[in-house]
């Protein structure tokens, strides 16, 4: 399974050190065409890379794969897992090995809830860039969006109480209070400042602490 080259230049644009992938797999049936799926790739400097025997690496290299031996221990394995497609879609290798790693980021299916449309069409794309925004950033926008929402359910209640409000003093038996102007302004510029100072701790309400 090759991917479109636009979609391949897209990935580049995102990141110029992603890169595209197809990791084969058994066929489940006989008939079954292009057993697999696509994954994502980083090329990663050597120097950020343990070496290729070391099992303790959390960074995975694309053509290795740790198996467990009959002793217990866990050895890496060379293994071909499928071709990587360069910036253009083709297979030929836009990198210099001798400097850059391939390295296994994710597999590009439903454990990702993706699908093989979501590769070809582009819409993974904008899954690739939330992963590149640090975790940190990602809470905080986050927060931000439950605080707005916290507000907003804030404003809704007191519009709803206004109204009840209003209902009431307008039925025919409320007791009104007529009172100056001049009177009840200081008091409303009062409320509209807590108004406002309120609005701010709602929204600010889910934000973590700064570290």
């Amino acid at each position: 399974m090759h991917p479109p080259s636009w979609i391949c230049r897209a990935l580049h644009r995102v990141h110029p050190k992603l890169r595209l992938a197809w990791l084969g797999r058994e066929k489940a049936y006989e008939d079954e065409l292009n057993p697999g799926s696509f994954a994502l790739v980083q090329l990663y400097h050597i120097s950020d890379v343990a070496e290729f025997e070391d099992p303790t690496t959390f960074r995975l290299p694309w053509t290795a794969d740790p198996v467990e031996g009959s002793d217990g221990a866990t050895r890496i394995e060379r293994v071909n897992r499928g071709p990587i497609f360069n910036k253009d879609g083709g297979t030929r290798a836009d990198w210099d090995s001798a400097f850059r790693i391939p390295i296994f980021v994710a597999t590009l299916d439903e454990s990702y809830d993706m699908t093989l449309e979501d590769v070809l069409s582009g819409r993974f794309l904008e899954d690739v860039r939330r992963w590149m925004i640090p975790i940190q950033k990602r809470i905080q926008e986050s927060a931000i969006e439950a605080g707005k929402n916290l507000e907003s359910r804030a404003d809704n209640v007191a519009g709803q109480m206004t109204d009840f409000l209003a209902y009431e003093a307008n039925k025919p038996d409320a007791a009104s209070i007529t009172m100056a102007n001049k009177h009840a302004k200081p008091d409303m510029v009062k409320f509209e400042k807590r108004h406002e100072k309120a609005h701010g701790q709602l929204k600010d309400y889910y934000t973590p602490p700064e570290v």
